[in-house]
């Protein structure tokens, strides 16, 4: 995933976040709505089986002279016995492993 990064020092800089509150990352809440709305074609809602908390940044790189940046992102293996999750971790792993994938968006039944 590339992104243009905006840190937690940058958000306060900027008035975007107060001093204190809690800093989400924009990286994997945008990664959230990719897999969920891009690639699955779900509406992320509270009900949506993975969270922020299931999701983190492995590294990032700078991408060539610019301000983005490239990043690693793991979704966590917490030996998921929810149902729910297992089955859409599944269905993500085999439409991006898939040969003929092309990026668009594939709705579930």
């Amino acid at each position: 995933m590339t992104y243009t990064p905006q840190t937690k020092e940058q958000m306060i800089a900027c008035g975007d976040l107060a001093e204190g509150e809690e800093y989400l990352s924009q990286v994997v809440c945008d990664f959230l709505l990719f897999i969920s709305e891009g690639i699955l074609g779900h509406i992320l809602t509270a009900d949506f089986p993975i969270s922020y908390d299931d999701v983190v940044i492995v590294c990032s790189r700078q991408r060539g002279d610019g301000v983005q940046h490239e990043y690693l992102i793991q979704v966590i293996d917490r030996g998921w016995t929810n149902e729910a999750q297992t089955r859409l971790l599944d269905e993500l792993m085999a439409i991006l492993s898939h040969p003929l994938w092309t990026g668009a968006i594939l709705k579930s039944n």
